[in-house]
């Protein structure tokens, strides 16, 4: 059985994505919406999908910076993509930095919604698999 560390929504373009929202820290990702984290089996993803996603808005504090996007399959009650963190901070800590902004009404929402194109796909560990 093939290792799954998460299945997920790959940004088909991180630069265009950080040119439109710069990263307010030192450790860049802008590389995935995380649908699930170490699912049992690959079932109901649809490896080599291309979809696109309405970017609804943005929250930033100290530790991080991430994008609020559309739901599509995900658990997180915040689907987001994980634009940077400060030094010492996992990506992860974008989770809650969501619930905070969301608590605290800080999070800013985006006037007119960027859309940005994804693949839907999988990391294993070692790669990311875009293609089935």
């Amino acid at each position: 059985m093939q290792k799954i560390i998460y299945t997920t929504l790959f940004v088909k373009d991180p630069q265009e994505l950080l040119s439109w929202f710069p990263p307010k820290h030192a450790n860049v990702f802008a590389h995935h919406v995380t649908i699930a984290f170490r699912p049992p089996t690959l079932e109901g993803v649809e490896v080599g999908k291309v979809l696109t996603l309405k970017i609804l808005g943005r929250a930033t504090d100290e530790k991080g910076d991430a994008l609020l996007v559309e739901r599509y399959k995900t658990h997180n009650a915040h689907p987001h993509i994980t634009l940077s963190s400060a030094e010492g901070v996992p990506p992860a800590y974008s989770r809650e930095l969501l619930e905070k902004a969301f608590e605290n009404k800080t999070i800013e929402m985006v006037d007119e919604p960027y859309e940005v194109s994804l693949v839907e796909g999988f990391f294993d560990g070692e790669k990311d698999c875009l293609s089935p």
